[in-house]
């Protein structure tokens, strides 16, 4: 028996005839359970998976650079791009390859790693704070949710060392050529479907009795359903509520927003797939016109462009009106691609 929060983790909505997801969603080539899943529920086709990793670096002013991988085997494999990134000094270059070697050599099983944060470990391996800001947190901010100065070394170390430092390939970036609730709701749908599978939705959980080693057994309104195992993917503190003093202090977990600023523009401004910046409040942006117009294929060659800015530990942006969110980020787009400033902006919605 599975157990989720009235809002799944990935979900679309309809707004204007174009389809929107809560978020940009990506994976790595090394997700090999997630590509796993979308094996079994007849997904994979739904998906963009680069066939080699490349992330154009945008900056304001036009400094452009791209994190790319060769053929050469892992770490060396990032060697070549990293050593032409123009958002870094030749020096801070130079210095990129003491932690990365460092980064090889931790043994992620200690757990001592938690009681350190990665940001304060770069600074102890000589990357200065302009490092962080333009290369480290590139990657930890989307892929740990919290800028290098919080993330634990022991969370960051396995991020790195998995996606980037162990195999070559590992960090190829893929994402939904659909909207989510097509990938993973409708697709899954079909797959338990066709497996004999129940769902219950919008259905409350009143009680969970889960003592003991025997049967757990799960009301919601006038059924009692006994299982063997109970999956429950609730916040922390609905958890706590179903499962009084079973799950220890769990309340004490904090959270981190992702805010996503989705912008339709009335022309194309850019021929990326998706881009990072520096220097910038904007950090990734996906075109996600192909998504936007799902089985209308006719609307998404009419000129138009839906861009998906996707940030990351947003606390800063959490209580600011959408409005002011959806014009403050179309701006500082037209700082990074000049082309955007001379698009209109006919719709605008945040998530």
């Amino acid at each position: 028996l599975f157990l989720h929060d009235a809002l799944p983790i990935s979900w679309s909505f309809r707004r204007k005839g174009r389809w929107f997801d809560n978020g940009q969603h990506v994976f790595l080539r090394c997700c090999t359970s997630y590509r796993s899943f979308l094996d079994r529920i007849g997904a994979s086709g739904m998906v963009h998976l680069q066939g080699r990793l490349e992330v154009p670096v945008l900056a304001p002013g036009g400094v452009r650079s791209v994190i790319s991988r060769s053929s050469l085997p892992a770490p060396l494999h990032l060697a070549g791009s990293l050593a032409r990134y123009r958002h870094l000094s030749l020096g801070d270059r130079a210095r990129l390859a003491r932690p990365a070697l460092a980064l090889r050599r931790l043994d992620l099983d200690d757990p001592a790693l938690d009681d350190v944060t990665f940001g304060s470990w770069l600074a102890e391996h000589g990357q200065r704070p302009r490092a962080v800001e333009a290369l480290w947190n590139l990657i930890a901010l989307p892929t740990l949710n919290v800028s290098a100065d919080e993330a634990s070394l022991s969370l960051a170390a396995m991020v790195f060392r998995t996606g980037l430092l162990d195999a070559a390939d590992a960090g190829d970036i893929g994402w939904s050529r659909v909207p989510l609730g097509e990938l993973h709701g409708a697709q899954a749908s079909r797959a338990l479907s066709d497996a004999g599978v129940e769902v219950v939705l919008g259905a409350t959980v009143d009680a969970l009795d889960a003592a003991g080693h025997g049967p757990r057994v799960v009301a919601f309104g006038d059924r009692r359903v006994t299982a063997d195992a109970v999956v429950v993917t609730t916040p922390p503190e609905v958890a706590a509520s179903l499962l009084p003093g079973v799950l220890g202090p769990i309340e004490g977990l904090g959270s981190s927003p992702i805010v996503n600023v989705h912008l339709v523009l009335d022309r194309r401004v850019t021929e990326l797939a998706m881009f990072a910046c520096v220097d910038s409040p904007v950090q990734f942006v996906f075109d996600r016109t192909e998504s936007a117009h799902f089985c209308d294929m006719e609307a998404a060659g009419a000129g138009e462009q839906c861009l998906s800015i996707s940030l990351s530990a947003a606390d800063a942006d959490i209580g600011r009106r959408p409005e002011d969110l959806i014009s403050s980020y179309f701006a500082a787009l037209g700082d990074v691609v000049p082309a955007a400033r001379d698009a209109r902006l006919i719709d605008g919605v945040v998530s």
